[in-house]
């Protein structure tokens, strides 16, 4: 409930910029484990038991659960907003670091021009859609740009449906009588507990913006996995987990989830059709 966000908008960011914000993700993490909390409390006084065993009133238990709904929808939103004003933030002091040193490199005497050819255009973002045939769905893959691969059965394709998400995500198909059932988007971050953090956060955001706030999310970090050495460890083991839903108005389902196994562990976004 403390993240801040930058001071104007990352566009608009120019070098002399204070952006006082917090590219941390430990508030909306904390936020998060809140919300588990809340949750727990909340089924104890619903059910009677723990804290709130059968000796407590039930008007007592009946408050007792409107408080910690209270308390999930709270931390729930301010973990949502703190994930996007941690995002925000990196943005703007990228961007500001980007004008910093295109200023300094403008006060350095020009080397020669050297002409190079311009590079291939980047692959579009592949929207791939639900009912098409394999043939239709690979041509699509491969007009946008991407690798069209088949290999121990499972249907590929490189790209990603759309911007935002983390850099070298790659899709998964299924096909139920020839036609696309769902697409899964696999995501392999960094080696590392600051990679996994900012590749999840990357993953939320992108889907947040496109699609809205989740209808469903959860996200638990026992407090043994906190430390930057045990984490990828709990990840693996399924200490750590986490997902967030969404539903559609045209019938599809969304759904974000860290995935332990098969290992190593990914992030997966998966698109399927009610």
């Amino acid at each position: 409930m403390f993240s801040r966000g930058p001071t104007v908008a990352p566009e608009n960011v120019d070098t002399t910029t204070n952006l006082r914000c917090d590219k941390s993700v430990l508030w909306p993490v904390l936020d998060s484990i809140d919300v588990a909390g809340n949750a727990v409390y909340m089924a104890m006084a619903a059910s009677g038991s723990g804290v709130y065993a059968e000796d407590v009133p039930p008007e007592t238990r009946d408050i007792a659960v409107g408080v910690h709904v209270a308390g999930m929808a709270l931390y729930g939103a301010s973990a949502i907003y703190g994930y996007y004003v941690a995002d925000e933030c990196q943005r703007a002091h990228e961007r500001q670091e980007q004008l910093r040193k295109a200023e300094e490199s403008s006060e350095v005497p020009l080397a020669p021009v050297r002409i190079v050819p311009s590079p291939p255009p980047a692959p579009e973002p592949v929207e791939l859609a639900l009912g098409a045939s394999r043939e239709e769905a690979a041509a699509t893959c491969r007009r946008a740009g991407h690798e069209w691969s088949e290999g121990e059965g499972v249907l590929r394709c490189s790209g990603a449906p759309f911007a935002g998400l983390p850099a070298g995500a790659s899709a998964e198909l299924e096909f139920v009588e020839d036609r696309l059932s769902a697409v899964e988007f696999i995501v392999r971050p960094p080696a590392d507990a600051q990679g996994w953090a900012s590749a999840l956060r990357e993953a939320e955001i992108a889907l947040i913006r496109r699609y809205g706030k989740p209808q469903q999310r959860s996200f638990a970090v026992p407090d043994e996995c906190k430390a930057a050495e045990l984490f990828l460890g709990c990840v693996a083991d399924g200490k750590v987990t986490g997902s967030a839903s969404w539903s559609l108005a045209d019938g599809r389902s969304v759904t974000l989830a860290i995935a332990a196994a098969p290992p190593p562990p990914t992030i997966r976004v998966r698109l399927t059709a009610d």
